[in-house]
């Protein structure tokens, strides 16, 4: 329905909404008859055909009935043409009221939640009589709005603001977007927070939060810390309607594993991988349950299959590893006596229902790129990337996610193990083929005169595939040739822990996706193991994260299987399962400038799930 009413409509609202508000009665062209199907949506048509011919607040009315439709069909350009259109908005209540509701929501889809509050906290809006609906609905886009703009707190209050005039369903929807949303903050925010606030309602809430969040990775903690809340507040909302994740907490503690597994690989060219992944693994355990029993077999030289069978022999519950594709992609085909959460995923992308799949794949930072670019509405871009079979996996998933989103890759560059890049830049930027002109104009008039080239314009970001080295030779070059404007983003391998300011200097600008491991340090059995194993601080740090995360991840199998957009915040980033039992990975983001790293905070969408 969304492509045939765009066929039909948009040479029709072209037309129609130049005029703005003014009367008019002009007759539909034949060409418009000619471009509008059967199938389209008539009643919409005629409303703005009505509208055409109506004078002002009708007109006005009608199109905003319009641009309210194209809303809920996710026609957002066409929501954007009527709306630009409409010229004198603040006719009556009505008009004014469907505007700015209609104008945030379009804020809010275009990455300005600024705009999207300004409008709903103007006097003219804020004035206006709203029937409960109405108030419902402008409360949930406020919250939407501060959420976009990563005011968590204020997004909470919104929440929470219109608790009472919801009925028991949508308030049960609105305790789980409430709580999902502080725990965005960390404890001590939040506790913080709660000291302060005026409200009882909202200083429950953001207590609850905090002792959550604080006891986050501990079940055990975590239900007590509950109890004693319950107690505090036994007739708090969520007292009453208890979040579902912390509903399920008792389940969850009394069916955590007694005697878990480790497979890995301790010698070999994976022997520094699997010892540190063992190493993280161990420390949470003695820190979080030092009560289960830990097997550790060595997976080197021995067969998989047959590591599992003397596991499960040997009264283990749930099996941690193995760590390389080959191995995880044997066990997807066998017959699993118990849960096995594998540190990689299959080759083949087959699954088991027994078989949980958690690794570190690059191509899901690439993925996440592609994401981020277009969230920023930058659709044009050039990518580089090594002439690798590395380079090939991740150049693929970056452009089936960015082609996929509407993304548009204008030109691509491979590099080998060069150190000067600049032919390659200047070719991918067409400064030779401008030289190249230049030339040529020297050479028909015989003079000589200044010039200065200029790269191509199509394009609004680079997507840079390399390691920091690379990175530092390649950045500089893009600048040189006229790109230090144009914006570059990157994956993790352009970041390591460690690096000195005159490292990085070189690498200036560029944005990339890591994991919160390298960006931050207030986990206190991350700092621990980063005092213990140095190497955690360098460029084994993702598999000292790995196998901290991986302990923090098998208690909450169950919470993140039974509920909808359920995740764990963790040192390999914000973790969520889909319904192929694979693990995906949200980094956070973070830039170079003046030398330094400055990270931006994990953000996660709680109403779209990601």
């Amino acid at each position: 329905m969304k492509r045939f009413l765009h066929i039909a409509l948009v040479a029709t609202a072209t037309s129609l909404l130049l005029a703005g508000c003014a009367t008019t009665t002009t007759t539909p062209s034949s060409s418009t008859e000619v471009d509008t199907p059967r199938s389209a949506n008539k009643g919409i048509e005629r409303m703005l055909l009505e509208a055409e011919r109506s004078e002002p607040p009708r007109s006005t009315e009608l199109r905003l009935d319009v641009a309210g439709e194209a809303l809920k069909q996710g026609d957002v350009e066409l929501l954007r043409r009527i709306l630009d259109a409409i010229v004198t908005p603040y006719y009556n209540r009505r008009t004014t009221r469907d505007y700015s509701l209609l104008k945030a929501e379009l804020a809010v889809i275009d990455g300005d939640p600024r705009g999207a509050i300004a409008l709903l906290n103007h006097q003219r809006f804020i004035g206006l009589p709203l029937t409960t609906d109405l108030q419902v609905k402008t409360g949930l886009l406020r919250a939407k709005a501060y959420a976009a703009g990563r005011s968590y707190l204020a997004s909470a209050r919104e929440i929470i603001y219109i608790d009472n005039l919801v009925d028991p369903e949508q308030r049960t929807r609105n305790h789980e977007q409430v709580y999902q949303t502080l725990l965005q903050l960390d404890a001590a925010t939040l506790a913080k927070q709660a000291e302060q606030s005026i409200t009882s309602d909202i200083r429950g809430w953001l207590s609850l939060a905090a002792v959550a969040k604080r006891y986050e990775h501990d079940p055990l903690r975590q239900l007590n810390a509950l109890n004693d809340w319950m107690k505090a507040w036994p007739n708090h909302p969520a007292a009453i309607r208890v979040p579902e994740t912390l509903r399920l907490l008792s389940e969850v503690v009394s069916e955590q594993p007694k005697h878990v597994a480790l497979l890995l690989p301790l010698q070999g060219e994976l022997g520094k991988f699997g010892r540190a992944v063992r190493d993280g693994f161990i420390a949470a355990h003695f820190d979080q349950s030092p009560e289960t029993t830990l097997s550790i077999f060595d997976t080197s030289e021995r067969d998989v299959v047959a590591l599992v069978d003397e596991a499960f022999a040997g009264g283990a519950e749930l099996i941690v590893g193995p760590l390389d594709r080959e191995r995880v992609t044997t066990l997807a085909a066998q017959r699993l006596p118990l849960p096995v959460i594998a540190l990689n995923r299959t080759l083949d992308s087959s699954i088991n229902p027994n078989l949980y799949q958690f690794g570190l794949s690059p191509e899901d930072e690439s993925v996440q790129v592609a994401s981020q670019v277009v969230s920023e509405s930058r659709y044009k871009g050039l990518v580089i990337a090594p002439d690798t079979e590395w380079g090939d996996r991740n150049v693929a998933a970056f452009t089936d996610q960015f082609t996929m989103l509407g993304g548009i890759i204008v030109d691509s560059a491979r590099f080998t193990s060069q150190r000067d890049y600049s032919d390659m830049i200047k070719s991918l930027l067409n400064v030779d083929s401008s030289e190249a002109r230049v030339q040529d104009l020297q050479r028909i008039t015989g003079e000589r005169f200044q010039f200065t080239p200029r790269r191509r314009q199509d394009i609004d970001f680079v997507f840079l595939l390399s390691n920091p080295l690379q990175a530092r030779g390649i950045n500089p070059t893009l600048a040189f040739f006229y790109a230090e404007d144009i914006p570059v983003y990157a994956t993790s391998h352009v970041h390591e822990l460690g690096e000195s300011r005159i490292d990085v200097i070189d690498m200036n600008g560029i944005r990339f996706c890591d994991i919160p491991w390298k960006l931050t340090s207030t986990d206190e059995t991350q700092n621990a193991i980063q005092a213990i194993w140095p190497e955690a601080s360098s460029q084994m740090a993702p598999f000292y994260a790995l196998g901290l995360d991986v302990h923090r991840l098998y208690p909450r199998l169950q919470q993140l299987k039974e509920i909808e957009n359920e995740r764990i915040y963790g040192s390999t980033g914000i973790l969520t399962l889909d319904e192929e039992n694979v693990v995906k990975r949200t980094l956070m983001w973070a830039q170079f400038r003046d030398g330094e790293v400055e990270s931006v905070p994990m953000i996660f969408d709680v109403a779209a799930g990601r």
